[in-house]
């Protein structure tokens, strides 16, 4: 192992989990993997001979972990109700967290979560990997640049027929809304600069839905500045699909900009949509994106001591405005997702 790298302990290595530790963890530059976690027997044993951790550092719990190797951080692939536990474990043993999204499975344990690594005076990072990508941060350089114009309103589709059976997922309340819409409510402050102030949403689920719970959600945001933007989307949607960073339109006061199909495309015409003009825009490649930016970033943040752009603080306002959407939901009235956060 490297005395330069950073030693790492990742839980979860099944589903998810072992794309992690197949492509990130096992290959970093910045972390030696130390030691993996699961509680099935046969994926710790597949895992650990694939990518070469002794049977000595593989666990079925944290806590055993930490008895026997020393690490200086964890990375937790698990579903969220176990995050918080392992952020306590973690945070109690002096080590630095982060966490698969979304944060926590209840917004009290994301703030605890929070709390507890300013109190240890440790790093918490969400690894929201989907504004890492060329597209997108490309797309929020076009808004910010106003190659169009001042930003207006915005709205963005997603539909993709996504097959959980046998997953929490099939069985968890709210599947798209939670688990997925965490990525595109994080990207939309991403790319527009502002926090979500105000949910209105509607969930339900589609007769022919293999979901338990509702894979369909309509929402109405309201971003900082009085900025409108709505949302679609269903989990269980047959049909033409979009792709997993969602179909975009941001409207703008000399014409909109597109996402379709991760396609960047400016289109501007005159009034009575005389002289439209459509033109692609090349993303900007990037030096790291998706997972492996947000583990690099987790890396930085433990070495120079200041949070990443995703540390749970900042994600706060990501996974606020996810629950605000759900108490709207269940509510059937709009929330401040002030009101969440704060309270």
């Amino acid at each position: 192992m490297s005395t330069d790298k950073l030693r790492l302990i990742q839980c979860g290595v099944g589903g998810h989990g072992y794309g992690w530790v197949q492509h990130q963890t096992s290959q970093s530059p910045d972390f030696d993997l130390v030691a993996i976690v699961d509680v099935v027997d046969e994926q710790l044993t597949k895992v650990g001979e694939e990518v070469g951790i002794p049977a000595e550092r593989r666990f079925k719990n944290l806590e055993d972990a930490l008895k026997h190797v020393e690490a200086d951080a964890i990375l937790t692939v698990t579903p969220p109700v176990i995050h918080a536990q392992h952020a306590h474990v973690a945070f109690e043993h002096g080590l630095h967290v982060m966490t698969e999204k979304p944060i926590a499975d209840t917004l009290d344990n994301a703030k605890r979560m929070v709390e507890m690594a300013e109190q240890s005076g440790k790093q918490l990072v969400v690894s929201q990997n989907y504004r890492f990508s060329p597209t997108v941060q490309t797309l929020k350089q076009l808004l910010n640049d106003q190659t169009v114009g001042e930003f207006g309103h915005g709205h963005m589709d997603f539909y993709i027929p996504a097959d959980f059976t046998g997953s929490f997922r099939e069985t968890m309340e709210f599947p798209l809304l939670v688990d997925m819409s965490i990525h595109h409510l994080d990207m939309i402050r991403c790319v527009t600069g502002r926090n979500i102030t105000k949910v209105t949403a509607q969930s339900f689920r589609p007769p022919w839905s293999w979901y338990q719970h509702d894979p369909g959600l309509k929402m109405l945001l309201e971003l900082e500045g009085g900025i409108p933007f709505s949302y679609s989307g269903d989990w269980s949607a047959l049909g033409r699909y979009t792709s997993w960073n969602g179909n975009w339109r941001l409207q703008c006061g000399a014409g909109s900009l597109h996402m379709e199909n991760d396609k960047l495309l400016v289109a501007r015409c005159e009034k009575w949509s005389k002289d439209l003009t459509v033109e692609e825009v090349e993303s900007t490649p990037l030096e790291r994106g998706g997972p492996a930016a947000t583990l690099h970033a987790f890396a930085e943040a433990i070495r120079t001591g200041q949070p990443a752009e995703t540390s749970g603080a900042d994600n706060l306002h990501s996974f606020g405005a996810v629950m605000a959407g759900v108490t709207s939901a269940r509510e059937n009235r709009t929330v401040e997702v002030a009101e969440l956060i704060s309270g």
